[in-house]
């Protein structure tokens, strides 16, 4: 805990700040804070009671009193994005600093600080070089230079890669082998018969690494559950959280001594989301008339509860018609006003603070925009969040490479070379090819999640689920019970849902037992701020 002796403001803080990738500059007026646009670390703050201070914080956690009261506008963006859209926080007195923007707090008159756009966001905005045209081999080099550079970094200490055989993963696999680091691959197995686990091992055998397999047991639902305000400092809505919480503390428990964790987690937003720019762009541009009857019919005809091909096309007109672009590329589902409602008011509010902080953080180029708020909403604020809290008070580090302002830099350089191949993250691709047979590298890859509906009608789950419905509940206001109580039945008998449904079923749960725990967890609580 770190505490600077400032008039107007307090920072307590459970590391220094320098590590955590923030530049804070002080004068006699003010402090001056800038957040890199993916970092995974999150800064929070609120006004003291008496009105004269301010005191931040790295956990969010640490700030919240009892009598503090639920922001309707935080829930409807944790339901509808997945995360809380800053300034946010999931309590009215408490705000978040916004990544990829320059906030500012005066030392001598206590109010809202300022936010402003940087000046310079060559790391989100990408190159100056927007006429020239890059040579592939030579970015592809680049890449693979930086990720060697991140590597030799901890050439002193056991590496662990969390390790599923696909080509983030696999990059940096192949580097660390290249370069005759100290690694171990640790996949996480969903079975016996799990295909993608066996690749894994496959490809850990052609690269001469240690590679260990870590089954999944089935029980950590209710672990992760029981206890999501203690392991985890914010609420966001992602259920791999059940698989990376088994795997992350299995990887605590085998490697206790002090080692680096890689995880590749934002290769996808840095390099795989260019060419869905124009697919979310002509849908947003279809007539209203047609995009509102979309909507409409996924409502009345209950096609969530159908996975076919049809509750795909609906969904995503419905998505269309409730949001613009690129707010709609980054949306978990189409359910407001199906299973969870918001007024216009709210809806109108989070969908301009979100808007607002897309302009800090890309400039008007489409395609900037979706990777821009993929990286920082999607990759920095929820999946890098299901282990990033894990890790904490731990001997372990974890280190996300493709989240650096560095690799996003050279990922929007791939928007200008010649001949690049419009498959999602083919520079990485090309940079794994050459060091594993290519039918390792050109596959389809089933995704990193667990089989939910399995999940669903454990006797844990149930219990959870059943506690939105009680009055008193802090979604128990925000959700539809008629809706909950039509589901019910399904997860019982762990029927298939569209996998939106399914996203949002967890996401109401696991929020909920967060802030419901959060109001009898004293060990958060500061008794005086």
């Amino acid at each position: 805990m770190i505490a600077f002796p400032f008039m107007a403001i307090r920072f307590c803080l459970n590391q220094p700040i320098e590590t955590m990738g923030f530049r804070i500059e002080e004068n006699a007026d003010q402090i001056e804070i800038e957040i890199p646009a993916t970092a995974t670390d999150q800064l929070h703050y609120r006004l003291s009671s008496a009105g004269d201070s301010f005191v931040i914080s790295d956990d969010l956690r640490t700030l919240y009193q009892p009598s503090d009261s639920v922001d309707e506008n935080a829930i409807y963006s944790l339901l509808q994005f997945g995360a809380v859209i800053p300034p946010l926080s999931p309590w009215k007195q408490i705000r978040r600093v916004a990544p990829g923007a320059i906030t500012t707090f005066s030392k001598s008159n206590v109010k809202e600080p300022g936010v402003r756009r940087v000046a310079d966001r060559q790391d989100i905005d990408g190159t100056d070089a927007a006429e020239e045209q890059i040579d592939k081999d030579e970015l592809t080099s680049e890449i693979v230079s930086h990720l060697d550079a991140v590597l030799l970094g901890c050439k002193d200490s056991p590496v662990i890669i969390l390790f599923s055989g696909g080509v983030d993963s696999g990059i940096l696999a192949a580097r660390a082998a290249a370069i005759g680091l100290d690694v171990t691959l640790v996949n996480y197995c969903f079975g016996k018969g799990d295909q993608e686990s066996l690749h894994a091992e496959r490809m850990a055998q052609h690269l001469g690494l240690k590679f260990t397999r870590i089954y999944d047991s089935g029980s950590e639902i209710e672990d992760v559950l029981d206890h999501a305000a203690q392991y985890y400092r914010i609420p966001f809505v992602d259920h791999s959280t059940l698989p990376t919480s088994a795997l992350i503390r299995s990887v605590i428990k085998r490697f206790n001594e002090r080692a680096i964790v890689f995880d590749g987690t934002g290769a996808d937003g840095a390099f795989g989301l260019f060419g869905k720019a124009k697919p979310w762009q002509r849908i947003s541009s279809l007539p209203r008339t047609l995009r509102n009857l979309g909507a409409a019919t996924y409502k009345l005809t209950r096609a969530y509860v159908r996975n076919n091909e049809l509750e795909f096309r609906l969904r995503l007109l419905r998505r269309s018609a409730q949001l613009e672009y690129p707010l709609v590329a980054v949306a978990q589902n189409p359910l407001e006003g199906i299973a969870f409602h918001a007024s216009p008011i709210v809806k109108g509010t989070v969908d301009h603070l979100a808007m607002h902080w897309v302009s800090y953080l890309s400039d008007s180029d489409p395609r900037r925009q979706i990777a821009a708020l993929d990286l920082a909403l999607v990759c920095s604020a929820i999946f890098a969040q299901k282990s990033k809290s894990l890790y904490a008070g731990t001997s372990l580090e974890v280190v996300y490479p493709f989240l650096s302002p560095a690799m996003i830099r050279l990922a929007y350089k791939s928007l200008f070379v010649n001949g690049l191949s419009k498959q999602p993250k083919a520079l990485l691709k090309a940079a794994l090819a050459r060091h594993v047979p290519q039918e390792m590298v050109y596959r389809t890859k089933s995704g990193f999640v667990a089989p939910i509906e399995e999940k669903f009608k454990q006797k844990a789950f149930l219990g959870a689920f059943d506690n939105l419905l009680k009055p008193g509940a802090p979604l128990h206001e925000f959700v539809d019970s008629t809706f909950l109580r039509m589901l019910r039945p399904r997860l019982m008998e762990g029927k298939p849902l569209p996998s939106q449904t399914g996203i949002f079923i967890w996401g109401a749960v696991f929020v909920n037992e967060w802030l419901a725990q959060m109001q009898t967890l004293r060990t958060f609580h500061q008794d005086k701020i």
